[in-house]
């Protein structure tokens, strides 16, 4: 039974990319409450960040600002080979990072403070950039002037982001009981990010197996596109972490995105053939992680049994002393 949990533990983002797909007319049909799933996400995140120790790094300012200009450069460079791959690459890089970083980041030994920090930042950062950026990446599809466009982003994109965060603010000022509650039980935040997965491989599967869908060649393109920006960040992101010993947070921060706020996105204002570079993007950030889980879980393993050897000899050892 433990084995079995520890497999799906360890391989839990896989087993719902799968799921999701292949039960895709199912778990598509919960999709409006993937907001309110987002929002429990941040709670969990924001419930452990106090103000008072909230400590910014240069290395937060580095990635924040890869990220935005990131977004806006990558859509002005690949519009004109591609405006849907530009779209998709834009909104990846735009989004914040995802609230279940910070569990994974732990999961992995890397800094849990850094990353929530980070996702809190980000969060702020996005609400500002995506009313600015959102209706320049998305000019076909946003039908009105550009200030109408950014008021309207914001609008459906403020509270979804805000709401979690002075919520946990209120609790933690009002209720710090149960603000410690929710901290405790964090690692939910993992559990409802794998509940996430599968409404978005629901969703975006039916979409591609809708009669209307596009050619097979477009989706391959946009789908390969996601998978491409989403290594190259992960490569960033622990470059420059590792200047700063923080290439696993690092890492963490700038490529595991919220992609279900990015999903969100894309069926509000861009074209629907971006969702197709999303779910590319979330399977190849699971299957990334999965991967650094099981890895992290072998070298775990081999140090508590090398601890074992080494402390039985030990043991041995002191026997034959004290009876030569």
């Amino acid at each position: 039974m433990k084995r079995i949990l520890v497999f799906l533990k360890q391989w839990a983002l896989l087993v719902a990319i799968v799921v999701g797909a292949l039960g895709h007319s199912f778990f598509s049909r919960f999709s409006a409450i993937s907001p309110l799933l987002l929002m429990a996400m941040l709670l969990f995140t924001f419930s452990g960040i106090s103000m008072k120790t909230v400590r910014i790094h240069r290395l937060h300012v580095i990635l924040l600002a890869l990220q935005m200009a990131g977004s806006l450069c990558s859509y002005m460079l690949l519009r004109s080979w591609n405006p849907v791959v530009a779209q998709t690459v834009g909104l990846i890089m735009l989004v914040p990072t995802a609230t279940a970083a910070a569990t994974i980041t732990g999961m992995l030994g890397g800094s849990v403070v850094f990353l929530a920090t980070y996702v809190f930042l980000g969060t702020f950062s996005s609400i500002i950039a995506a009313p600015l950026l959102v209706p320049m990446m998305a000019p076909g599809h946003v039908d009105m002037p550009f200030l109408s466009s950014m008021l309207s982003v914001f609008l459906k994109v403020g509270p979804l982001l805000l709401v979690p965060l002075f919520c946990a603010w209120f609790l933690q000022a009002f209720a710090p009981r149960v603000s410690e509650k929710i901290v405790r039980r964090s690692y939910f935040s993992y559990y409802l990010w794998v509940a996430m997965i599968l409404i978005l491989m629901g969703s975006t599967f039916d979409m591609l197996l809708s009669p209307d869908r596009k050619p097979l060649g477009t989706e391959v393109i946009i789908g390969c596109s996601g998978v491409v920006v989403c290594l190259l960040q992960f490569l960033l992101g622990k470059s420059l972490g590792a200047v700063y010993h923080r290439s696993i947070s690092a890492g963490q921060a700038l490529a595991q995105k919220n992609l279900m706020l990015a999903m969100w996105l894309a069926f509000q204002y861009f074209d629907p053939l971006v969702v197709v570079g999303l779910a590319a993007y979330s399977i190849a950030q699971n299957v990334f992680n999965a991967t650094q889980i099981w890895l992290k879980g072998r070298m775990d393993s081999r140090v508590r049994e090398r601890l074992r050897v080494y402390h039985e000899h030990k043991h041995e050892a002191t026997a034959e002393d004290r009876n030569p």
